[in-house]
């Protein structure tokens, strides 16, 4: 009968605690840039509606009514099935606020 020692048993044992400790932190390293992709599509929805209400503003010297506006003139596009764009606007002197939010599914 072959007995192993504390010596041959660590050989087995401390590559694959570090194998196993390396697939760990590369699952929650693509998690954390997943999100960070999310947050930058956000940032970048937001982004084009503000470019858009400002360049409306300088055309033609009126902040637009509404997104639509902005879509139909302005060639302002964004996913709608993704993103819900919060448009208020209270005259058309003074500047909207936007705010955008990511949709999440019910399940």
């Amino acid at each position: 009968m072959k007995r192993y020692t504390l010596k041959a048993a660590l050989a087995y044992i401390v590559p694959s605690v570090l194998f196993l400790g390396i697939i760990v932190w590369l699952c929650i390293a693509l998690g954390n840039t997943s999100k960070a992709a999310e947050q930058s599509e956000l940032t970048a929805v937001k982004t084009t509606v503000e470019n858009g209400i400002t360049l409306c503003y300088a055309i033609e010297g009126a902040y637009p009514p509404n997104i639509e506006h902005l879509k139909e003139n302005y060639g302002v596009i964004y996913d709608s099935e993704k993103y819900i764009v919060h448009y208020e606007c209270f005259a058309d002197n003074i500047r909207p606020v936007v705010n955008v939010f990511e949709r999440r599914s019910a399940t």
